[in-house]
């Protein structure tokens, strides 16, 4: 009996109408009930009304989405519209201080966000989730209006996964299982699980569990154990994956498969220099210990130890103090590194006492053949510079033609360096740490660079200071003259008052010219810059302008986009090395020879590197400090650029040879190299270069002198007198 109320202004009428019992919905037909007298009840027809509902119901289950594989397969923009949920499944790991709120249903895992719902629950509860879609930060997730638990039930099957399946993100938010070698554990105080870092395939991730199946936590380091877990991705800002974390729901989801030795430190020593040797029987994966002597030590960071004529890296967390000289045994994982072995996540403990071994005396060459990598070495060269790069203090170094550098970590903001003066000669000891570049076999090999680590900032010992007549002193002695003369100047004024007004008179219009050729001479330098910067940051600014345009443009391709922004990276990175030149150029605290010298090296090592082009100095030791001024320096360093770029153009040479000295009045500038020669005589396409280098030293008085043939390469020698005024 279905009882139906239609309610009228005055009075209410109840119709009970007999119903099937198999479909109430379909017995309920047009009904038309009319007016009634005297009761003003107005007319009123049911038409459908259980058709209607019917087909509502309908329609909201086709909309809704009930399995988690359907929300993960939404785009970002059908996530994105909120769609209906309605899932069934377990709950795999569910903690609110970790962010962590996963189900699993039959077909996936799916994340549940954080709605605000008090919500609490274990592993193996069975809940019922009503929400929305939302497209997450990562994946697809679902937004919960409604969780209630309706039971319990076994967690799913894990998954067996490899890293590279993890690394894919496409495991994400799911329950899986995989088998590391465990190489690092702490317990997070924040939230009080024991982080484990294992490393798998190829690869390290973290693993997040309460408990550990061990008493103590080092047991655990160099076990094989075996994980199972929700597979948690970590992301930027771009939804890409950077990290991944397995958050283990239950104690017996984390394994050992093969225990680690009991007594670490028991196992045999390896000789350092068989680390990555070839050796078909040796396992690889687990601990090794190596022994040797501290030669220096960053706690908490790493350590290097040197066992005879061999050196090694120990990274390590541990900051258990110790001195250079110690005698140490480090356990840790091998670990190719940028050219020597190194040991990884190591522990270590201190065997005894003793001294340093004596660094080994060595020059740049011995060291770019990399046999004394991560040992303890000891070099003589020349200060040509310093520097500072976040909390390192950098020595720019010359040893022979090789500029190197030698840096010093601080934690406070004083230079270490400040008494040593650029030009001095100085003993540097400390690690050398070889940079490869290209490798091929064979004794003629170098690497590409070295640097030198040092200790402390007793390692650096000047053994001779720069010249004594330097710049500074001679306007201390020029000033005290000036002095004398003013003084004399004014007794003699005072016994010659009418010389005296003339000389003043003549001073006065000397002043006023003076100050007439200054302002002529600040307008050409203002001039000069304007030019400089139109010329080179104009036309670059504009072509950054158009590619940003063409990147941001609906119609280019994204092929196009990322030509257009490899352009626009070559672009800015033009312009910076543009302005440098031009700051360089009109710097006051560079108007002299040492300083060119100095800049004329390092740009041209950094311009023929990017060409793989080697690079040797040749740069006189006693260079006077004359002051030069912007025009000459300029001048003399866009000669010097067309220089270099025609090696790099036209050259095709291995080897280039920078010469800079003073003769006679002369700065004498010269640019060699092994190429194919340049034939003088015959007039090529390109020769505006060497037309623009003979007009530039024309300008200022000197010379360019070009020789070459196929057999000796080219020379291009340049030649500027120096100022009269400064001889």
């Amino acid at each position: 009996m279905l009882t139906i109320a239609v309610q009228a202004p005055r009075e209410t009428i109840r119709l009970s109408v007999a119903a099937p019992t198999m479909s109430i919905a379909r017995t309920i037909r047009p009904l038309r009930l009319l007016r009634c007298s005297g009761s003003g009840l107005l007319v009123a027809t049911l038409l459908g009304l259980g058709d209607a509902r019917s087909a509502a119901a309908e329609a909201s289950a086709v909309a809704e989405l009930r399995t988690a594989s359907a929300v993960r397969g939404l785009t970002v923009e059908q996530a994105r519209q909120q769609r209906r949920v309605r899932l069934r499944g377990v709950v795999t790991f569910f903690d609110t201080t970790l962010y962590s709120r996963f189900i699993q249903d039959d077909t996936a895992g799916i994340y549940l966000f954080d709605s605000g719902l008090p919500l609490s629950f274990t592993p193996g509860q069975v809940v019922e989730v009503e929400g929305t879609t939302s497209p997450g930060e990562y994946a697809p997730i679902v937004v919960p209006d409604l969780v209630r638990p309706v039971g319990e039930a076994p967690l799913p099957k894990p998954k067996p996964v490899t890293y590279d399946q993890l690394a894919s993100g496409q495991e994400d938010s799911q329950f899986v299982e995989i088998v590391g070698i465990v190489r690092w554990v702490h317990l997070d105080e924040a939230s009080q699980y024991h982080l484990v870092e294992i490393a798998t395939g190829g690869g390290r991730l973290s693993v997040y569990a309460r408990q550990l199946p061990v008493k103590r936590t080092e047991d655990l380091l160099d076990s094989t154990v075996r994980v199972r877990g929700v597979c948690s991705t970590q992301f930027n800002h771009q939804r890409q994956l950077f990290a991944i974390r397995l958050m283990v729901p239950r104690a017996d989801d984390l394994v050992i498969e093969e225990p680690a030795p009991r007594e670490p430190f028991a196992i045999a020593t390896r000789p350092t220099g068989s680390l990555l040797q070839f050796a078909p029987r040796e396992a690889y994966g687990h601990r090794v210990k190596v022994a040797g002597t501290v030669i220096y030590h960053a706690p908490g960071q790493a350590l290097f130890l040197q066992a005879g004529d061999q050196g090694v890296e120990v990274q390590t967390k541990a900051g258990e103090p110790l001195q250079v000289g110690d005698q140490v045994e480090a356990l840790g994982f091998v670990g190719q590194g940028e050219y020597t072995p190194i040991l990884q996540d190591a522990i270590y403990q201190k065997i005894a006492a003793g001294q340093p071994p004596a660094p080994a005396s060595i020059t740049s060459d011995e060291a770019l053949k990399g046999k004394h990598d991560c040992r303890l070495v000891e070099l003589s060269a020349k200060l040509i510079d310093r520097a500072l790069h976040g909390s390192e203090r950098y020595l720019i170094l010359q040893n022979g033609d090789f500029i190197f550098y030698a840096y010093l970590k601080q934690t406070n903001g004083a230079d270490a360096f400040a008494v040593l003066e650029n030009g001095s000669r100085v003993s540097v000891t400390g690690v050398c740490r070889i940079e490869p570049g290209e490798w091929h076999a064979g004794e003629d090999w170098r690497a590409k660079s070295f640097r030198v680590q040092l200790r402390s900032a007793g390692d650096v010992v000047l053994l001779q200071a720069p010249p004594w007549w330097t710049l500074k002193k001679v306007l201390w002695i020029a000033g005290a003259l000036g002095f004398v003369a003013v003084a004399a100047f004014s007794w003699v004024m005072v016994l010659h008052r009418q010389v005296a007004e003339r000389t003043r008179q003549l001073e006065t219009q000397i002043q006023e010219r003076q100050r007439a050729e200054r302002w002529r001479e600040i307008e050409q330098e203002r001039a000069r810059v304007a030019h400089d910067l139109h010329d080179d940051l104009g036309a670059g600014l504009t072509e950054v302008n158009m590619l940003s345009s063409l990147v941001k443009s609906s119609a280019t391709s994204a092929e196009e986009k990322k030509r257009y922004l490899d352009d626009l990276t070559e672009t800015a990175r033009r312009m910076v090395t543009s302005l440098d030149e031009i700051v360089w150029a009109v710097n006051p605290r560079n108007d002299s020879i040492a300083s060119l010298a100095s800049y004329f090296g390092s740009y041209a090592q950094r311009l023929l590197e990017l060409a793989s082009v080697s690079c040797g100095l040749d740069v006189a030791e006693d260079l006077p400090e004359y002051p030069l001024d912007p025009k000459f320096r300029q001048e003399i360093f866009l000669a010097f650029k067309e220089a270099l770029t025609n090696v790099i153009r036209h050259a095709h040479a291995t080897q280039v040879w920078l010469r800079i000295s003073v003769a006679d009045g002369n700065l004498l500038v010269e640019v060699s190299d092994n190429g194919r020669g340049l034939e003088t005589q015959v007039r090529h396409a390109g020769d505006d270069g060497i037309a623009n280098m003979n007009e530039r030293m024309r300008s200022l008085g000197g010379s360019c002198e070009i020789s070459g043939d196929a057999k000796n390469g080219t020379s291009v020698k340049f030649r500027a007198p120096l100022p009269g005024n400064f001889l």
